[in-house]
């Protein structure tokens, strides 16, 4: 399938202009991990540059014998450029970035899929709490544990086979019992030029229509496959989210590692879209990966996703790690683009996972990621944990959704899922809606009604300021009270409000002297927000500063 073109000169040219030449990348190992690919770039030239590709690639990154490959058939992306190792990836990107023919040039980063991390054997029979309370024989029968609500969803709908939802992973089993009958099957393979008998997708790792390699290289897509779309009521295994659903798997991840090119990546949804085109009703991209650099090959090709008509759905990351401070690719990009979804993992207990990654401003909400039963290549079974396994439940209720109802456009549902996110203390002011996953809620439109105030965790100081994170509080009215007393200077953001109009924040801005007066340095003070128009106040919170 895949054309090489003479563009590589001419990406390698667009990426100096967008990156300025103190830009610098560093082919170090990250825990023996590698960063990027060391014989290749990825760039995109001007439009008017274009139609002279063919006769580049040596004169953008200088280099004899430099070709360039076509990451779409439709010749109008970003081209991947390769060359000879004699010349740095380094030295390629500033070459080409130099070229005022180039839009962008950047390395061709490695992803991987999310860490998951193999739980004892005791937990792999029966335990899908994630789906339901009634499923886990571990959870405090006395408290709710912060499941998908997916038997009140069931009611609703169980899914549709009109619906594919694309696995962008390792390759996945779709010979297993649980995942064969909601495989997808090409009615029409090789209807895409390049792609030959592409029967249930394509492996754009190997270049070839294998979508399934082997057990030990292909385990985690096919875990990630049997939570969103598993068959259901069926007598065996486990169910996924959706029990009706049509499972296209594009291998791009593979080896030991689980490791894959963001050029790949990028192919792999260029494919998607265009089957989109074709007539093929792919609605959600499952991307249970990360840990590339910021590429923008990427993030174009996802935002063109979402114009087609497709959600994506990526894993916030497993590095405990705000994502807003520290940009974890491609859960990043869920900030700005509104048809992706970031999700990050909550435990049984509700807890916020200890490996889970969040932000406020680009983690769209969590759902369950801890220890969750799914399919295993071979007919089998296991538990596994990670932002990889609480993706495919956000993925799999937008298959229940458009299900219900198919003229939503990407954004409603992200807009719908998000929104209709349930509070969670260990949640307030950490993902975009402080909440967890609820397909019931997704699907009947419901947003968490609003609450009595509470604090949710400790407040946090600077020199002059208190900040308190919780729920329940009002934009324009609610107080901080520190012994009976209210503070002044609250600021209120509505960057964290949530559906109901609530906000999860409050800041108070005292001033340095006021602070330590209130706040003596070694004292517990109690403290608690008053709502002076509806008379309520949370418990006290008893903090101080040390």
């Amino acid at each position: 399938m895949k054309k090489f073109l003479s563009v590589c000169a001419s990406l390698a040219l667009v990426s100096l202009v967008l990156i300025p030449r103190a830009t610098v990348y560093s082919q170090r190992r990250d825990n023996a991990r590698q960063l990027y690919a060391d014989d290749r770039i990825v760039v995109k030239l001007k439009a008017e540059s274009m139609a002279a590709v063919d006769s580049m690639a040596e004169e953008l990154v200088r280099s004899p014998g430099a070709r360039a490959e076509a990451l779409s058939t439709r010749h109008t992306g970003p081209q991947l450029i390769h060359f000879n190792q004699s010349l740095s990836v380094e030295e390629a990107v500033s070459r080409a970035s130099a070229d005022p023919r180039v839009e962008y040039a950047e390395p061709d980063y490695f992803v991987y899929a999310t860490d998951t991390i193999p739980d004892d054997p005791k937990f792999v029979q029966g335990q899908m709490w994630g789906l339901s309370q009634a499923s886990c024989q571990f959870c405090d029968p006395s408290q709710q544990s912060p499941n998908i609500d997916a038997t009140k969803a069931w009611d609703i709908t169980t899914g549709s086979d009109d619906v594919i939802a694309v696995v962008l992973d390792t390759g996945v089993d779709l010979q297993h019992e649980d995942l064969a009958a909601n495989a997808w099957v090409n009615p029409s393979p090789g209807a895409l030029p390049g792609f030959s008998n592409d029967i249930n997708g394509w492996n754009f790792r190997d270049n070839n229509n294998h979508t399934f390699v082997s057990s030990s290289e292909d385990f985690h897509g096919t875990h990630v496959a049997g939570s969103i779309g598993a068959v259901g009521h069926n007598g065996i295994g486990v169910a996924g989210v959706a029990w009706h659903v049509k499972l296209m798997s594009l291998k791009f991840l593979g080896g030991s590692q689980g490791k894959g090119s963001t050029s790949d990546a990028v192919m792999a949804i260029n494919y998607a879209i265009d089957m989109r085109n074709l007539g093929f009703n792919i609605r959600v991209i499952n991307a249970s990966w990360g840990g590339g650099g910021n590429s923008q090959a990427l993030q174009d090709a996802i935002a063109a996703a979402n114009a087609a008509g497709i959600l994506f759905v990526c894993a916030a990351g497993n590095e405990s790690s705000n994502v807003d401070d520290t940009p974890s690719y491609p859960s990043a990009f869920a900030g700005s683009l509104s048809g992706t979804i970031s999700v990050a993992a909550v435990d049984q207990n509700g807890n916020l996972a200890s490996f889970s990654n969040y932000g406020h401003g680009s983690v769209s909400l969590a759902a369950p990621g801890v220890q969750i039963e799914s399919t295993y290549p071979g007919n089998g079974y296991t538990t596994l944990s990670g932002t990889s396994m609480s993706t495919p439940y956000v993925s799999g209720i937008a298959v229940l959704l458009w299900s219900l109802d198919p003229s939503l456009t990407p954004e409603q549902v992200k807009r719908r899922i998000v929104d209709t996110s349930q509070p969670l203390n260990s949640l307030a002011s950490i993902v975009a809606r402080s909440g967890r996953a609820s397909a019931y809620a997704a699907l009947i439109n419901t947003n968490a009604p609003p609450q009595s105030p509470v604090i949710a965790r400790y407040p946090q100081f600077t020199k002059h300021s208190v900040t308190i994170d919780g729920f329940g509080f009002l934009d324009g009215s609610s107080v901080i009270e520190v012994n009976g007393a209210p503070l002044t200077g609250i600021i209120y953001d509505s960057s964290f409000a949530l559906a109901n109009g609530t906000l999860t924040r409050l800041v108070a801005e005292i001033g340095k002297k006021p602070l330590k007066r209130i706040f003596p340095s070694g004292v517990l003070v109690s403290v608690d927000v008053m709502n002076p128009t509806t008379g309520q106040r949370s418990p006290q919170f008893t903090a101080g500063r040390f």
